[in-house]
């Protein structure tokens, strides 16, 4: 009876440190596929100013950082990062020429210039 409880016991031991080991590999593997990894981008939203400009808009992670992807219909795309949130907690994204106001959970926006000209943005699927 003492053996069979030393063989158990054996057996045991011996899984629990296979175990570990699979475990190291599995988060060493993790890490290394994390440091080549491309930040998570959810699909552009087109959407629409009063008066029928067109904005695409891409929400997307840089590393820890939320940024924003802004392509006007004819013009360059131009990244922001967030910086601060509004009074409802949403983001603010801004650069040295533009800032968007991310608002109703990124349904809709406002992107103000430099000059301090803000225009509202709605997803035109609404």
């Amino acid at each position: 009876m003492k053996n069979l409880f030393v063989i158990v016991l054996s057996v045991f031991l011996l899984n629990a440190c296979k175990k570990q080991e699979t475990s190291g590999q599995e988060s060493s593997e993790v890490s290394a596929k994390g440091s080549g990894e491309v930040g998570l981008e959810q699909k552009p939203v087109v959407l629409k100013s009063d008066t029928g400009e067109e904005i695409s808009v891409t929400y997307y992670a840089e590393g820890g950082v939320v940024a924003v992807k802004l392509q006007k219909a004819g013009e360059s795309e131009q990244k922001l990062n967030a910086k601060t949130t509004n009074a409802k907690g949403n983001p603010i994204f801004t650069s040295e020429e533009i800032m968007w106001e991310m608002t109703n959970d990124g349904t809709a926006g406002k992107l103000t210039d430099k000059a301090g000209n803000a225009v509202d943005y709605r997803n035109t699927d609404h």
